[in-house]
């Protein structure tokens, strides 16, 4: 069975994108899944000064992660256009272990925000750097207007459109995957 990590790039417990995440993994079945709760990853933020202490314990078991998956799921919420500080930490981090920390192999992208956009602007760049990271991008999905198209109460999609397009590119990273 391969094995999915899934990572949200938001440190808030209240993560509108960690809820995405949620309907994301309940869609994956038969899948052998690895979720980290980023709101428990607490680390400095990263500067050649705080790598000469040594790389942080949670990264060197985040990157052991990294290593043992067959897969990524990563749900990134957008800050001004980009993906969030806490994010871009955790990626300057374990890229210090190894540039290429996906280890060429597929990931997923997905974004939500109470806005129309989801989301989308922050995948964009992600999508551009996924290749330096050694990450093969299966699709990227955004979800805009979560407060109006997500049913909280049954971690779902509630909008049929949207419920398809999300069903669509979860099923594509699975044949990816499992190929």
């Amino acid at each position: 069975m391969k094995k999915i990590l899934a990572l949200t790039g938001s440190n808030s417990p209240n993560s509108i994108n960690e809820k995405l995440m949620t309907a994301a993994l309940e869609a994956l079945h038969s899948s052998q899944i690895k979720r980290i709760a980023s709101t428990t990853l607490d680390v400095p933020l990263y500067s050649p000064q705080e790598e000469e202490k040594g790389l942080p314990k949670p990264i060197k078991l985040l990157f052991k992660e990294f290593a043992q998956a067959d897969g990524f799921i990563v749900a990134s919420p957008e800050h001004n256009g980009l993906p969030t500080a806490f994010l871009k930490n955790l990626i300057d981090w374990v890229s210090r272990i190894d540039q290429k920390f996906f280890g060429d192999k597929p990931v997923l992208l997905l974004s939500t925000s109470p806005g129309y956009n989801g989301g989308a602007s922050n995948l964009k760049v992600l999508e551009k750097l996924l290749p330096i990271w050694g990450g093969n991008l299966t699709d990227s999905y955004s979800l805009g207007s979560f407060n109006h198209k997500f049913d909280p109460i049954n971690n779902r999609i509630a909008n049929e459109e949207e419920a398809a397009k999300f069903d669509g590119v979860i099923q594509n990273f699975l044949q990816i995957l499992h190929s």
